[in-house]
């Protein structure tokens, strides 16, 4: 399962987009960091998608929440595919 972006807080939470979003179902609820723009979109597109919006994306949770600790964004979105 490949993890888009990851958000953690202090505590511990973390808000992610994975595979629990990006493979879900189109009719299942989302609470993703992604604010549903990656559900049920399969990973090719979800990539393709976070590569786009993964800045706003992080300047949407810093707004929300300054205290954020870090921000993860997977290996795969950070860079694009050669082929």
């Amino acid at each position: 399962m490949a993890t888009l972006l990851a958000i953690i807080r202090p505590g511990g939470r973390t808000q992610r987009c994975d595979a629990r979003c990006y493979d879900a179902r189109p009719d299942t609820a989302c609470n993703c960091v992604c604010e549903g723009a990656n559900h049920a979109a399969g990973l090719a597109v979800a990539m393709i998608c976070t590569r786009r919006q993964v800045q706003r994306w992080i300047a949407l949770a810093r707004e929300r929440d300054p205290d954020i600790l870090t921000v993860e964004i997977g290996l795969d979105v950070q860079t694009d595919p050669l082929f």
